[in-house]
């Protein structure tokens, strides 16, 4: 799960370089003017700081918010209704037979550490607009835009995770 996580935040810090190489080769040409900054780029700062940061303060802090509120009901819910599920335990038992390892209660345990991580990675992407963001520096934007790159790959790993139990327990409701 751990390992998961960090390669999310991997990702990330590699859409945002891959980002800004991008528009370093679009606006600047380092090719032939050997800089790696240009005006362009040196505005992006500015208008980050006038048109992004205060959205993505705002955005982050009421999903962080809400992730949380919502994460103890999500969860208590998933196990009551899939893994505490009599159908769920016999498929579980049988299945643990061929495979001891096997946890009851670990694809609900997984979904729990990364809502956990999103709550985490939202909050601290809204910290980093009003922190680190208010330096207007090619850096520091880019810093708090990966940050906010981290925080949605991660939301969209925790929705991944929840159509997975839901699947599951729709599985069982049909049956």
């Amino acid at each position: 799960m751990k390992k998961t996580a960090l390669w999310l935040l991997l990702f990330a810090l590699l859409i945002a370089a891959a980002g800004y190489i991008v528009s370093l080769f679009i606006f600047c040409d380092p090719l032939t003017t050997k800089s790696l900054t240009c005006h362009p780029l040196k505005s992006f700062p500015e208008y980050y700081a006038d048109n992004i940061r205060g959205h993505l303060f705002a955005g982050f802090l009421a999903l962080g918010g809400f992730l949380l509120s919502l994460k103890t009901f999500i969860i208590v819910t998933m196990k009551e209704n899939v893994y505490d599920n009599p159908k769920y335990i016999e498929k579980w038992q049988s299945a643990n037979k061929e495979n001891p390892s096997l946890k009851l209660y670990l694809p609900l345990k997984q979904l729990s550490d990364f809502l956990y991580y999103a709550i985490i990675a939202s909050i601290s992407t809204a910290v980093f607009q009003l922190t680190i963001g208010l330096y207007e520096h090619w850096i520091t934007a880019l810093i708090s835009t990966a940050s906010s790159i981290y925080a949605t790959l991660l939301l969209s790993w925790c929705l991944l995770l929840i159509k997975r139990n839901l699947d599951t327990w729709f599985e069982y409701l049909d049956t």
